[in-house]
């Protein structure tokens, strides 16, 4: 069974990964740092590449229910704060 909260780390990501999320999303990663730009999508595709690490079975779509659960730095970009 799967966690209902993400912890993110952002310095984890792999690079394939960042590919993924930005295919999934269709945002730049950079998108998280500017104001202007949704997050929804770009924090869903986040999710399910971090869950599916730790689980083959994880989808798109139960990434789509998850709760955050982000550092102090890692929400300041959602917040668009620098």
């Amino acid at each position: 069974m799967t966690d209902n909260t993400l912890d993110l780390d952002l310095n984890d990501l792999t690079i394939a990964e960042i590919s993924e999320i930005e295919e999934l999303s269709n945002l730049p990663f950079d998108a998280m740092s500017d104001p202007s730009k949704p997050k929804g999508r770009l924090l869903q595709a986040m999710a399910y590449v971090s869950k599916k690490r730790l689980d083959p079975n994880f989808t798109f779509e139960m990434a789509g229910a998850l709760k955050l659960n982000l550092s102090s730095d890692e929400a300041s970009l959602i917040d668009g704060d620098e």
